[in-house]
């Protein structure tokens, strides 16, 4: 139980990693500009860490951060620009009223579920795959849409996370301590099977992996 690879330390280990994330994605999104890149460092470093369970969680951030700096930089701005908009037609919307008001307050309603289900894959994607931006919003629309099931779970826990935050002040310190990190955690496995579909030599490696865990195991 308390060797090295024993399940107390594993956990361990794991707890630690998420924190270091956490912090490192804080750290590194505090000029706001660079959200984007640390969103996708975080995910690029969090899906490592559970489809190998390498410890290398910081030189992984790193890596993606430096590589993805670009594009994820571009990519957030957009997103940005894309949500200021949004902001400001609901607020005319409810400033100007009557039947025109409500009619373009629906649209604009409507418009959210698809801009909020792209922005769900968005950073994953981009931590995953090498394309350009035009791919990167095309293919986090179309996953969203394909495997609809996952997308309503993921939306399903972001909710949770943000009522546990309005309603349940303890979970408020939880987050402020892991909160990037654990939601990454939590929600890396999701991108992680999904992302497999695309990816079948990476599933038999998976398999490969867990198989020589379990012989060494024994």
């Amino acid at each position: 139980m308390f060797s090295m690879e024993g399940p107390l330390w594993r956990a361990l280990n794991l707890i630690a990693d998420v924190m270091i994330l956490h912090f490192l994605w804080l750290i590194c999104s505090l000029p706001l500009v660079t959200i984007g890149p640390a969103t996708t460092a975080l995910y690029y470093a969090m899906m490592k860490r559970i489809r190998t369970n390498e410890g290398q969680v910081t030189t992984n951030f790193r890596k993606s951060f430096r590589e993805n700096f670009r594009q994820a930089t571009i990519l957030w701005l957009i997103v940005a620009a894309a949500g200021v908009i949004l902001w400001l037609d609901l607020n005319f919307c409810f400033t100007w009223g009557g039947t025109a008001g409500k009619i373009m307050l629906a649209g604009c309603s409507l418009l959210l579920i698809p801009c909020w289900m792209v922005l769900l894959y968005l950073f994953p994607v981009l931590a995953k795959f090498t394309g350009s931006l035009y791919d990167v919003f095309k293919n986090s629309l179309l996953m969203s849409v394909r495997h609809l099931p996952l997308t309503l779970l993921l939306t399903f826990l972001w909710a949770t996370a943000w009522l546990m935050l309005a309603a349940f002040p303890p979970f408020t310190g939880l987050m402020l301590i892991c909160g990037a990190g654990l939601m990454a955690w939590v929600t890396s496995h999701i991108y992680i099977q999904i992302f497999r579909s695309y990816l079948p030599d990476e599933l038999e490696e998976d398999r490969k992996r867990i198989d020589n865990e379990w012989l060494h195991r024994d």
